[in-house]
């Protein structure tokens, strides 16, 4: 897994290095110094410019660009099936960002991991994925291809989000569109569809039932009981 905050995910008072080989000898049982050139392997196939010094740096010794890179190296370091991306560009600049996502798609082309994001991003989610899962409320209320979704969304909080998102077509002096209302509080059950509130379309029946996961296209589904309408508003 990546997370979102590496410098607090990394460990400040050990080497980059150890912390990538302590993970190679936990999975594998490798003896400390092939972890440790293993380390280096992994920081050179980041593309961690002079990776035979910068696997003796502390995390503080990094930029940020550079400890999301290791993150992405430990994660990678014992070959796993399926690479966890948690908003792994938080909090960079826009440049960073995009080589770091080319990097994370690259190695999954190179590697043969599956790669889930976890993004409030639609601009990442349109760039690097296939399949789309949209979630509110701790529940599931759509998912379809990245190409589906974009073109025909199927719930009113997708088509919410993608309304909310800045386009330069709107001009300047249009108001930016919001969602209105907060996030339902997941301490007490919630009675009908979660997003019924603060839905534009919500009827009786989404304020009493909660809707079923239903196929509204080909690989396309949604939660929703006027799905149909919104995909054709």
């Amino acid at each position: 897994m990546i997370f979102q905050d590496p410098m607090t995910s990394l460990n400040p008072v050990y080497t980059v290095g150890r912390q990538i080989a302590e993970a190679v000898q936990i999975h594998t049982k490798a003896s400390r110094s092939v972890a440790m050139a293993k380390a280096e392997e992994m920081l050179r196939l980041v593309r961690i410019a002079d990776p035979e010094r910068r696997v003796n740096n502390y995390p503080h010794e990094m930029s940020g660009g550079m400890r999301q890179l290791a993150m992405i190296a430990m994660a990678l370091a014992c070959s796993p099936e399926l690479l966890i991306a948690d908003e792994p560009t938080t909090a960079l600049d826009v440049t960073i960002q995009a080589q770091i996502l080319r990097l994370i798609v690259d190695l999954k082309e190179r590697t043969g991991t599956a790669v889930m994001f976890i993004t409030h991003d639609l601009g990442v989610v349109a760039e690097t994925c296939q399949r789309v899962i949209v979630m509110y409320a701790g529940r599931i209320v759509e998912q379809a291809n990245v190409i589906d979704l974009f073109a025909r969304p199927a719930h009113p909080y997708t088509q919410g989000l993608m309304r909310s998102v800045p386009d330069r077509r709107r001009g300047r002096q249009r108001r930016l569109p919001e969602i209105p209302g907060i996030v339902p509080s997941l301490r007490e059950p919630i009675v009908g569809c979660s997003f019924a509130p603060r839905c534009p379309v919500a009827i009786d029946i989404c304020r009493d039932k909660t809707p079923a996961l239903r196929d509204v296209g080909s690989s396309h589904a949604a939660a929703c009981w006027r799905a149909e309408e919104v995909m054709g508003a």
